[in-house]
């Protein structure tokens, strides 16, 4: 802090620079949530968005601390390491995107046109029903034993499935958080002009 910079100026000027980078933060999440589904289990509910919330404050404080990187790299010779940097990003994107979604597949299952979060290994009394019935898919094991998966499928296996998922989730974020930073620096030191030369006398 400066010596001529009072408490209260200083705050106001953290403030205002906050408001940006809330701003910056809401639109991004509202781009990816647009595509990147939350988590069933975690998000689902209306009293349960504890996932949302804290994905929402990790996007939030990254945008803070890339603003500045943003803040040294500015120039129209840092285009390159941006396109790189945003590059980079949109591959392991696309990695996670397809890597939750393949989760998506696997640990949940369509139950009266709600995802329920499913287990990995099933219970004793599945086990005897399934032996049984073998062509028994998640969707009839879960209309057979009225929606209640906890039967089906061991406690622990469906938790760690819920944090599976949320975690994969959150991972996303960060990815595509700073891939879309990477584009738009990218472009803006693009309409830079390049620093005029000095004129000798």
């Amino acid at each position: 802090m400066s010596a001529n910079m009072t408490p209260l100026s200083w705050l106001k000027d953290t403030r205002k620079s906050w408001g940006l980078v809330t701003q910056f933060a809401v639109f991004i999440f509202g781009v990816i949530g647009g595509f990147l589904l939350p988590p069933p289990g975690w998000a689902a509910s209306a009293d349960d968005k504890s996932v949302v919330r804290l994905a929402q404050f990790i996007v939030a404080v990254l945008v803070g601390l890339i603003f500045l990187v943003v803040q040294r790299w500015n120039k129209k010779r840092h285009v390159g390491r941006w396109a790189l940097f945003s590059g980079t990003f949109l591959v392991l994107s696309v990695l996670a995107f397809f890597a939750y979604q393949h989760l998506l597949d696997t640990r949940t299952c369509s139950y009266a046109h709600i995802q329920v979060v499913i287990g990995t290994r099933y219970t004793v009394r599945t086990q005897s029903y399934v032996s049984e019935n073998p062509d028994s898919t998640c969707t009839s094991l879960l209309e057979d034993f009225a929606g209640q998966a906890e039967d089906i499928w061991t406690k622990d296996s469906i938790d760690n499935s819920r944090y599976i998922l949320a975690g994969v989730y959150i991972l996303n974020l960060p990815l595509f958080t700073l891939c879309i930073i990477g584009v738009v620096q990218a472009l803006y030191c693009n309409q830079r002009s390049a620093r005029p030369r000095r004129e000798s006398h």
